[in-house]
């Protein structure tokens, strides 16, 4: 396992039961972000949790403390921004639900996350605890859960990819190779989403995959973020305002 590009973000397939579950979460979630009208639609709507809420968080393959530990203080960098609050239980009963004994590092995107086998978990976790990156990949797992993007996805994004050389990258590797057609949908294709999603582009984002200067054309490169920046603390206030 290497770092926070092997992060896999999950869309629930099916548009409109992923509708359906996010407006009877939080209505707003059909409407807008920002004060610009959109016509409410399958394609621009958002996944939010209803604001104000207590979200119960599960540790279901039983984690030992500290390891549990370290995975609650780095969910807990978000509270700061968010008008959301963390309740963290033992079981299966969360509305996200963690499992840390997979090899992979994953989320559920907002409220597709009520659409999940109450037995299956929401979010796994396969990084370990002594791994040099664990606390951003943790903190990047739940800023999905919350309902932000992968920012290298942003519409004003524009890496200059070199793609023959992404696709062979992630075709090959070692860990976690991706096929063309997951290339193409994890790192290529922008996201569609309510306006609110569409704050300025943040190189800084902790939601921002690393990209490699070898990957790109020209010298055009972005280390590992590995702090909440100011424009997601930004974009974690404008979808949870504080009331």
């Amino acid at each position: 396992m290497n770092g926070i590009e092997d992060c896999t973000l999950i869309q629930w397939p099916d548009d409109q039961q992923s509708y359906e579950v996010a407006i009877n979460e939080n209505p707003k979630n059909a409407g807008s972000g920002t004060g610009t009208r959109r016509k409410r639609s399958l394609i621009n709507y958002s996944k939010l949790w209803e604001n104000g809420r207590t979200l119960k968080i599960a540790f279901i393959d039983g984690p030992d403390d500290e390891h549990k530990k370290k995975i609650i203080n780095a969910a807990r960098q978000w509270l700061p921004y968010i008008n959301l609050s963390f309740d963290f239980v033992e079981g299966l009963e969360g509305d996200i639900r963690i499992a840390t004994k997979n090899n992979d590092n994953s989320s559920m995107l907002g409220t597709d996350a009520l659409l999940i086998h109450p037995a299956w978990p929401t979010m796994n976790l396969g990084v370990k605890p002594e791994h040099e990156d664990f606390e951003v990949i943790v903190t990047h797992e739940f800023g999905h859960a919350l309902g932000a993007m992968h920012e290298h996805q942003h519409p004003e994004a524009n890496i200059p990819w070199d793609k023959p050389k992404v696709y062979e990258y992630y075709q090959n590797r070692e860990m976690n190779p991706l096929s063309k057609d997951e290339v193409d949908r994890n790192i290529f294709t922008s996201f569609n989403a309510l306006s609110a999603i569409y704050t300025p582009y943040d190189r800084k984002s902790i939601m921002h995959y690393p990209v490699a200067d070898n990957l790109t054309l020209g010298n055009w490169k972005i280390l590992t973020n590995r702090k909440i920046s100011k424009k997601d603390k930004q974009l974690m206030k404008l979808l949870y305002p504080k009331r």
